[in-house]
């Protein structure tokens, strides 16, 4: 037999087996041991649990071989489902960008970018007091790699996967099996579908803002687990200023950021250790890093977060500091009760994987879906239930709790977000998938190792079996999750499923949008209004072609460009053609019928009243009405 002690470096002299357990025909798998410690060895090492790993009985070749392929196998099959995870992440990604219109918020942020280039350094997205950031990687997309919309949109399918990235760095310092890490990236670059549907929809600032906030949980948790220097720290300060920049809902993870430093608290620590009758360790006695209230651990993250901040402070510097006041718009479902319920009717079955996006359809119709999405909410209560469980197991159950915290506390920040009313395409809740996949690591056997206190008495089970259940309840969640995205994909969007149709009839979806530009340029037709959803989609498609609007009584994000029109001579009014309704909607995700939600119909007959000559340009999707003279609509 073979005596493994828990701890290396320690020098103690073994002296009586209080306890032990057998395993059938293996002998003695533990022990419970009084040491009798050696000169210099702190009294707290006196109980110890050695672990006695008896040698493994002769057997006969074939055996041995069967059992290399066995050992093959197991460790082979995670990272083949997380490569086959990747690939299939990867692949709906393309097919989406190859099949998605660029709609007006994408084409607001490409300009943002543009603009970025050529110097107009714009600190919030247009027309708005928050939500910045995000535009300067456009910016680097579109100067290097593509400057048309797959860059724009490819741009938060990046951040999708350094996410996954982060992610893994996180679970991997948190102690967790490297396979296990590795499969809960997987999960998070696979599932749910409304996080993928929004990874290749450019809005500004979701993207950023997750990977700020997987940042801080990092350096949070480097913290906590005493491996945080001058980089951890100032990195800690700077995703946190930037993430406040990029979008207020970086709070999401600084709840769980938040928890894990106070646990890191060596005063709490010592006070409970001292509770339980143990001595710290020696690294926490001795570390000039580890004293309670150092100076650095507060100076070092405050510079960092102000550095991270500057854009943010500078602009509300010169704003009156706008960003601080509560944008009620739109005032439709603007009860916080009303919010709340639609969190959990609608929103959280979205982020479960259950429900298509857009639209919100149950998948496999409503009943099934309903009955599935009970299973989940059971599931979901298990792993809170782990979270009350861990509680008394002190602050090595710190990221446990943290997480648990964090997801109990998510859909009361979201309906606390004036604007989270808009629940269609999940934008508001994609930050929650990533936290419930660290609370299910953490609530996994073998995630949470047993505290000081504990560790002289025998362990139930074979750390080895608690590795390989973590590790098969990983497996089966992958896979689930990426058939959760495949059945939703496929009733979201209709996306083929055998290969020889995913790849058939691929072509760019701005298509018939390009046929507008083109039909304009030879009616010369230079400077348009139209609404916040065709105009600006026009003015990123052919920058050089076009001119194009909202009018005042539509959402103007830029005002460079609304008075670039407004000085025009005479601007053409665009409109949906007639029949056209349909078509329009799915170029150009248009709710609108026009300028000011005027028909083409209600504009011709204001200027017949009004005694104006026009003429109606044909433009494919769209209808140009040019008037005789410059107009202006009655409010």
């Amino acid at each position: 037999m073979r005596a493994v002690a828990p701890h290396s470096d320690a020098v103690t002299t073994l002296t009586t087996v209080t306890s032990s357990r057998s395993l059938p025909g293996q002998g003695i798998a533990e022990a419970v041991v009084v040491s009798e410690p050696a000169p210099g060895v702190p009294a707290w090492l006196i109980k110890r649990t050695l672990t006695v790993v008896p040698e493994p009985p002769p057997v006969g070749p074939w055996r041995n071989g069967a059992r290399r392929v066995v050992a093959v196998t197991v460790y082979a099959l995670p990272w083949a489902l997380v490569a086959a995870a990747g690939a299939y992440g990867l692949l709906v990604r393309i097919w989406l960008l190859a099949h998605l219109a660029l709609f007006g918020d994408e084409a607001v942020v490409g300009l943002m970018g543009r603009g970025i280039l050529h110097g107009h350094l714009d600190a919030f997205f247009w027309g708005s007091n928050s939500a910045g950031g995000e535009a300067y990687v456009v910016a680097a997309v579109l100067g290097r790699i593509n400057g048309g919309p797959m860059g724009v949109n490819g741009t938060p399918a990046g951040l999708a996967l350094v996410a996954a990235v982060l992610t893994y760095a996180v679970l991997s310092n948190s102690r967790a099996n490297r396979r296990v890490a590795a499969l809960g990236a997987a999960m998070v670059w696979v599932w749910p579908y409304a996080a993928i549907w929004n990874s290749v929809r450019e809005v500004g600032f979701r993207g950023a803002t997750l990977c700020c906030g997987l940042v801080l949980v990092l350096c949070a948790l480097r913290v906590y687990r005493r491996r945080a220097g001058i980089v951890t720290r100032v990195m800690m300060g700077l995703a946190l200023g930037a993430g406040w920049w990029t979008s207020v809902e970086i709070v999401y993870f600084a709840i769980p950021s938040a928890i894990l430093i106070v646990a890191s608290w060596d005063r709490l620590y010592r006070s409970t250790l001292s509770r339980a009758g143990v001595e710290p360790p020696p690294e926490v006695r001795r570390s000039r890093w580890a004293r309670p209230w150092h100076p650095f651990h507060v100076v070092l993250p405050v510079v960092g977060a102000a550095v991270g901040a500057l854009p943010w402070t500078y602009a509300n510097v010169r704003s009156g500091f706008a960003s601080l006041s509560l944008d009620t718009r739109p005032p439709r479902h603007d009860d916080y009760l009303v919010r709340l319920s639609l969190f959990f009717h609608k929103v959280l079955p979205t982020q479960l994987g259950l429900r298509a996006v857009p639209g919100g359809a149950w998948v496999d119709g409503r009943g099934v879906g309903r009955t599935i999405y009970v299973i989940a909410l059971v599931v979901l209560g298990l792993l809170l239930l782990r979270v009350v469980w861990g509680w008394r197991m002190g602050r090595k159950a710190a990221p446990l709790m943290a997480f648990g915290v964090a997801v109990v506390a998510f859909p009361f920040i979201y309906a606390f977000f004036p604007t989270s009313w808009y629940w269609v395409d999940g934008r508001y809740g994609v930050y929650l998938p990533p936290l419930l996949v660290l609370l299910a690591v953490w609530s996994l056997p073998s995630a949470i190792p047993p505290t000081l206190p504990r560790a002289v008495h025998a362990i139930r089970r074979p750390p080895r079996r608690r590795a390989r259940v973590a590790l098969a309840i990983a497996i089966v969640g992958v896979a689930a999750a990426a058939f959760s995205t495949l059945v939703v994909t496929h009733e979201s969007v209709r996306m083929p499923t055998h290969p020889s149709a995913f790849f058939a009839g691929w072509s760019d979806p701005n298509k018939a949008t390009r046929n507008v530009v083109t039909l304009m340029e030879a009616h010369h037709i230079r400077f348009a209004y139209g609404t916040y959803w065709t105009a600006y989609t026009l003015d990123f498609l052919a920058p050089n072609a076009v001119t194009a609007s909202p009018t005042r009584l539509d959402d103007q994000r830029s005002a460079a460009l609304a008075e670039e029109v407004a000085h025009a001579k005479s601007p053409a009014w665009l409109f949906f053609a007639p029949g056209q309704r349909a078509a329009d909607e799915a170029a150009f995700a248009n709710p609108e019928r026009g300028p000011g939600n005027w028909s083409e119909k209600d504009f011709t007959n204001f200027l017949t009243g009004s005694r104006i000559g026009y003429r109606v340009v044909h433009l494919g999707l769209l209808d140009a009405v040019l008037p005789a003279h410059r107009v202006h609509l009655p409010k």
